[in-house]
C-alpha cells in the first residue's frame, strides 16, 4: 500500500476526541507506567496546542510523526513527566518490534469512530440507520464540542438524534444561543446569511457535506432543498435575499415576472420545481421579518443587509417592476407609500373613505412597517385628519363649549397636525399630501380659534364667581383638590407647565398602562376628560400663580409657594418647584420630596417645567409628540405615588401653540410673544380682552388668537394668546386599578378618542343614497349668547357611554339573557353573579359598540373596581361557550371587548349570520 493510500485511511481527530480516546485507554489498560508513550493511528497533523490536560491532573503532549524515524526519536529522547501521544498514519506492520516494544500496549492504538461517539453520548450502541451513514462517525468525532456531546438517557444512539446534534454544531446554533431542538428551516436560512458560513460548509469533507445536506433536506423539506441547490450552484450566501425576490416573482404571473423567473431558475442551479421555490420563498420571508423585528441591533442590521442585497438582485434580474406588490421588499414598501399618498389626496377631495382605509391598512401590513414606525404614524395621522375634515364642524357657542371640545376633539386634531407637520423626508407625493392636508386642517382650526376668541372676549368681561359651572384655573383647587383633602385622601398634584390638550392626549394614553383615568367632576353621570380655562393672559406668572392661590393673581415662584402654604390646602401641604424637587448626584428626586410623598397625610404638589422650557429651547421643533420618559422626572414621581397609594392629578397652567412658519408682527408694546398691552384697536389676528378676568394693568390686553402670528423673534412655541390651544388647560385624574375606595363623584373616563380617530367597521345595512356627513361629537347647537349666564353654560355631553341606547340595544340584551344557553351557563358558574350586574354590563358594552375600559364596565355594572378583573373573568365563563372569545380582555387587560357578531351567532340572537 502506498503512503498516500495509507494516509487516506487515517482519521483526522479533534482534541476533544483524542482526549477521550487517550483517557479511555489509560483507564482500561494499566501497564505500570504512569507516563507511557502512546501511538495513535490518525492523520499526523496537529494544529492545536501540543499540551493536553487529562482527567486526574495528568498532562499529555501530542506530537505528529510522519515516519518511523520520527517515532523512534521521540521514544529515545528525554522527556518530562507527561503522557506522550504520537499521531501517525503509518501502519503498525511497518514500525517493527523495536518500536512497538517501547510503546503503550506494544501496539498502535486505532480509533474506532462509533465506539468513541457512542461513549461520548452516554449510549451503548448506534442504531443501524446511523451506522449506515458511513461518513457520520468521523464527522461526529471531528465536531465534538469542548464539553463533549450531551449524555442521553437511551442506550441506543439513533440516527436522527446524532445528526441533529451534528447539524447544530456545524450550523452554529449554540453560538447564537440556540440548541439542537431549535433546528428548523428558519435556523438553516439564518445560518446561510452569516458571513463565511456557506464557505465553511464547503470546507467540510465531501462525505459529510453531502450526507448532512441529504439529512437536512429530509428533515426540513423544500426550504432546505432550495438552499442546498443554491449552495451547489455557488450562490448559497444569497439564499435569503433570493428567497425574498422569489416570493415577489412567484406570486404574480405578469410577462416580466415570468421572464425574470427564467433567469432565476439558472441561478438556482436549474431547480425546476415551483412548489419547492414557493416553500423556500415563504420561509425566507418569515426569517427576514423576524430579523428586522429582532431586539438586538446586530440582527436587525443583518436583516437590512439582506434587503439591500435583494434590491441588487431585482436590478440584476430586471425585475423591480414585478416586485412592487411585495410585502417585505423595499420596492413594495415604496409602492404602498405612494398608494397611501394618492389615497390621502383623493380622500381630501371627497373620495370614499374605504379606499383610503384600504391603502393605509396595506401599508401597515408591510413587513417594514415596524421599522418605519414614524412614517407609518404620520400617514395614519394624515388619514385621521382627512376623516375629521370630512365631518361637519361648527364653531364653539361659548367658552365652555370651546374648552370642552378642545379637550375632547380639537386637541386630538392638534396632536395629529404636529405629526403631519413633521413630514416625509423621501417620497415627494407623500410630502405633497401631508402639506395639503395640514394646510386645510390648519385653516379650519384657525377659523375655530377666531370664533372662540370672540366668545372669550365677551366672557372676560364677567367677574369671577359667575362661571355657571365652568371650571377655571383659579377654582381648580377648591373644586377638585379640596374635597380630596377633606376626605384625607393622599394626593399628588403635578403641574406640567405648558401642557396643551395635544400633549395630554399622549401622556394619558401612556399612563393608562398602569393607571385608570377618572373624571373627578362626574357626579352621577358618565366620566369624561375635563379641562379648565386658563387665566388671562395665558402666562405662567398669571395662570400658574392663580392656580396655587385659588384666586386670580399675578406673581412669581416665591409668591406661589407662599400662597399655597397658607394652610388652606391641609396641614403640611407642600409645593416643590424645579430646583427643590430634583435630587443631587445619584438621585432622581430630592430627599425632601421623597419624604413628603411617603407621608400620606400631606398634599404634595410638584411643578415640572419640561414642556414650557421646550418652547424656548426647541425640543418640539423636530420631534413631534411626547413620551413619558421625555417629561422630566414624572415617571419617578408616579412610581412614588403608586407606592404610597396616592390619587394623581396632572394639569397645567396654560397650553401653547407651536412655531409652524408663522408671521412676525412688529409690536413695540409686546408684553409676550402672544399679547401686548399698549393702546390702539386690535389688528388682524388679534382680539381685545378686557374685564376683571384679565390680570393686567387696567384689566386690558390685546392678544393674538391666530396661531400663525407672533410679536417676538421665532422660537419653538409660544403662549400668552387667545387661541384654544393656549386657553384650554387639560385636567387628568388617575387612580390605581385595584383601588377600592373611589372618591365620591369620581367616575372612570369612558373612552376618549373622537369618533373619527379610528375607522369604523362597515355596517351590514346597504344605503341607497349617500348619508349626510355626521356632525362632530359634543356639538350641541344654540344661538351664541353675548351676555348673561348663557356665556358660561356647559354644553351637554353626548358621549357613547352617556347617550341613550340605540334602538334595539335593550331588546338585544333582553333576548340574550332569555336564551336557554345563557341560563345554563349562568347556572354552571361557581360564583353566581347577580343578574342585574350582568345585564348592566352587557347593556353598557352593546351601547359602546363592544369596547369599554375595564374600570368603566365595572362602574356601569355596579361592581367594585378592585374586583373588576374577576368580574370579567366570570362573565367570560358564561359567554365564552366552547372557548369562543365572545368576551375578551385586550390592551394588556385594560379594556373589555364584546364580539357582537359572535355573540349573536353563539346564542342564536336576531341578526346572526346564517
Amino acid at each position: 500500500m502506498t503512503q498516500a493510500a495509507a494516509s487516506s485511511q487515517a482519521l483526522r481527530i479533534s482534541p476533544i476526541a483524542l482526549r477521550q480516546k487517550v483517557a479511555q485507554q489509560l483507564d482500561r489498560h494499566r501497564n505500570g507506567d504512569a507516563y507511557p508513550v502512546m501511538v495513535v493511528r490518525a492523520e499526523p497533523d496537529w494544529p492545536y496546542d501540543p499540551t493536553m490536560q487529562l482527567p486526574g491532573g495528568r498532562q499529555a503532549r501530542v506530537l505528529p510523526c510522519v515516519s518511523p524515524l520520527a517515532i523512534w526519536e521521540h521514544l529515545v529522547a528525554e522527556r518530562d513527566a507527561e503522557v506522550l501521544v504520537l499521531l501517525t498514519d503509518i501502519p503498525e506492520s511497518r514500525l517493527g518490534h523495536g518500536v512497538l516494544s517501547r510503546v503503550f500496549r506494544q501496539r498502535v492504538i486505532t480509533v474506532e469512530p462509533w465506539d468513541l461517539v457512542v461513549e461520548a453520548f452516554g449510549a451503548q450502541v448506534p442504531d443501524s440507520a446511523l451506522e449506515g451513514e458511513s461518513w457520520a462517525g468521523e464527522a461526529l468525532l471531528d465536531a465534538m464540542p469542548p464539553n463533549g456531546w450531551p449524555k442521553l438517557a437511551s442506550r441506543v444512539l439513533t440516527r436522527d438524534v446524532a445528526l441533529r446534534h451534528l447539524a447544530s454544531v456545524r450550523l452554529g446554533l449554540r453560538r447564537r444561543g440556540e440548541s439542537h431542538d431549535d433546528l428548523d428551516a428558519a435556523a438553516l436560512l439564518r445560518w446561510s446569511a452569516e458571513v463565511g458560513s456557506v464557505e465553511a460548509f464547503g470546507l467540510l469533507r465531501e462525505g459529510e457535506r453531502d450526507g448532512l445536506a441529504r439529512w437536512l433536506i429530509e428533515q426540513l423539506g423544500r426550504p432546505a432543498r432550495a438552499l442546498f441547490a443554491l449552495v451547489e450552484a455557488g450562490h448559497g450566501a444569497d439564499a435569503l435575499p433570493l428567497g425574498l425576490v422569489c416570493d415577489a416573482l412567484w406570486s404574480t404571473d405578469t410577462p416580466d415576472a415570468l421572464r425574470a423567473r427564467g433567469r432565476i431558475d439558472q441561478y438556482l442551479g436549474n431547480l425546476d420545481d415551483d412548489p419547492t421555490v414557493r416553500g423556500f420563498a415563504a420561509a425566507a420571508v418569515q426569517v427576514v421579518a423576524g430579523m428586522l423585528g429582532a431586539r438586538d441591533r446586530e440582527t436587525r442590521l443583518r436583516g437590512n443587509a439582506v434587503l439591500d442585497r435583494a434590491e441588487e438582485l431585482l436590478v440584476q434580474f430586471s425585475a423591480r417592476g414585478s416586485a412592487s406588490h411585495s410585502s417585505i421588499l423595499r420596492v413594495g414598501f415604496v409602492q404602498r407609500i405612494e398608494d397611501a399618498a394618492h389615497a390621502l389626496l383623493a380622500g381630501l377631495d371627497g373620495s370614499a373613505d374605504s379606499a383610503l382605509d384600504k391603502a393605509v391598512a396595506a401599508l401597515r401590513a408591510h413587513r417594514l412597517a415596524d421599522a418605519e414606525a414614524d412614517r407609518i404614524l404620520r400617514v395614519r395621522m394624515a388619514q385621521r385628519l382627512v376623516r375629521w375634515l370630512g365631518t361637519q364642524v361648527e364653531p364653539a357657542v361659548s367658552v365652555a363649549d370651546g374648552v370642552d371640545r378642545q379637550i375632547a376633539e380639537w386637541g386630538w386634531v392638534d396632536f395629529a397636525l404636529n405629526h403631519v407637520w413633521a413630514g416625509e423626508d423621501v417620497h415627494p407625493e407623500l410630502q405633497r399630501a401631508f402639506r395639503a392636508i395640514h394646510d386645510r386642517a390648519q385653516r379650519r382650526r384657525r377659523d375655530l380659534d377666531e370664533s372662540f376668541a370672540n366668545r372669550l372676549a365677551a366672557w372676560a368681561t364677567t367677574g369671577p364667581g359667575s362661571d355657571g359651572g365652568l371650571l377655571t384655573i383659579e377654582n381648580f383647587l377648591p373644586q377638585v383638590v379640596e374635597p380630596l383633602i377633606r376626605k384625607q385622601r393622599p394626593t399628588l398634584l403635578v403641574v406640567l407647565d405648558g401642557m396643551s390638550a395635544a400633549v395630554a392626549v399622549e401622556l394619558a394614553d401612556q399612563l393608562s398602562e398602569h393607571w385608570v383615568e377618572y373624571d373627578p367632576l362626574a357626579g352621577a353621570v358618565s366620566g369624561r376628560r375635563r379641562a379648565m380655562v386658563a387665566a388671562l393672559p395665558t402666562l405662567t406668572a398669571v395662570s400658574r400663580t392663580s392656580l396655587f392661590a385659588g384666586a386670580l393673581r399675578s406673581g412669581r415662584q416665591a409668591d406661589e409657594t407662599r400662597m399655597f402654604d397658607e394652610g388652606r390646602w391641609g396641614k403640611g401641604a407642600c409645593l416643590f418647584h424645579k430646583g427643590p424637587a430634583r435630587g443631587g448626584a445619584g438621585e432622581v428626586v430630592s430627599g425632601d420630596l421623597a419624604a413628603a410623598m411617603a407621608d400620606q397625610s400631606r398634599l404634595v404638589a410638584v411643578v415640572i417645567n419640561t414642556v414650557d422650557d421646550s418652547l424656548a429651547h426647541g425640543r418640539e421643533g423636530d420631534e413631534p409628540g411626547w413620551q413619558l420618559s421625555d417629561v422630566g422626572f414624572l415617571r419617578s414621581l408616579l412610581d412614588l405615588a403608586r407606592s404610597a397609594g396616592r390619587a394623581v392629578l396632572i394639569t397645567s397652567d396654560h397650553g401653547h401653540v407651536l412655531e409652524r412658519g408663522g408671521e412676525y408682527v412688529k409690536a413695540p408694546d409686546a408684553a409676550s410673544a402672544r399679547h401686548r398691552g399698549g393702546p390702539g384697536p386690535s389688528g388682524p389676528g388679534e382680539i381685545e380682552l378686557t374685564g376683571p378676568r384679565v390680570v393686567a394693568p387696567n384689566n386690558r390686553i390685546v392678544a393674538l388668537w391666530d396661531p400663525m402670528l407672533r410679536y417676538r423673534p421665532s422660537k419653538a412655541g409660544y403662549h400668552g394668546g387667545a387661541s384654544l390651544a393656549e386657553v384650554t388647560v387639560p385636567l387628568l385624574a388617575f387612580l390605581l386599578p385595584n383601588v377600592s375606595d373611589v372618591p365620591a363623584g369620581w367616575a372612570p373616563v369612558a373612552g376618549g378618542q373622537p369618533d373619527w380617530w379610528e375607522a369604523r367597521p362597515a355596517t351590514a345595512a346597504v344605503q341607497t343614497a349617500p348619508a349626510p356627513a355626521a356632525p362632530a361629537p359634543r356639538q350641541r347647537r344654540r344661538p351664541p349668547a353675548q351676555t348673561g349666564e348663557g356665556l358660561f353654560d356647559v354644553p351637554e355631553v353626548t358621549s357613547a357611554a352617556a347617550a341613550a341606547p340605540a334602538a334595539g340595544d335593550g331588546a338585544l340584551v333582553e333576548a340574550l339573557l332569555d336564551t336557554e344557553l345563557f341560563k345554563a351557563q349562568h347556572g354552571l358558574t361557581p360564583r353566581r353573579v347577580d343578574l342585574g350586574k350582568i345585564e348592566a354590563a352587557m347593556r353598557a358594552l352593546v351601547e359602546a359598540k363592544g369596547v369599554l375600559p375595564l374600570a368603566v364596565l365595572a362602574q356601569r355594572a355596579g361592581e367594585s373596581p378592585v374586583r373588576a378583573a374577576g368580574f370579567v373573568i366570570t362573565l367570560q365563563r358564561i359567554f365564552n361557550v366552547d372557548n369562543y372569545a365572545v368576551l375578551s380582555l385586550i390592551d394588556e387587560g385594560r379594556t373589555v371587548r364584546l364580539d357582537l357578531a359572535l355573540m349573536r351567532e353563539q346564542f342564536g340572537l336576531p341578526g346572526a349570520l346564517s
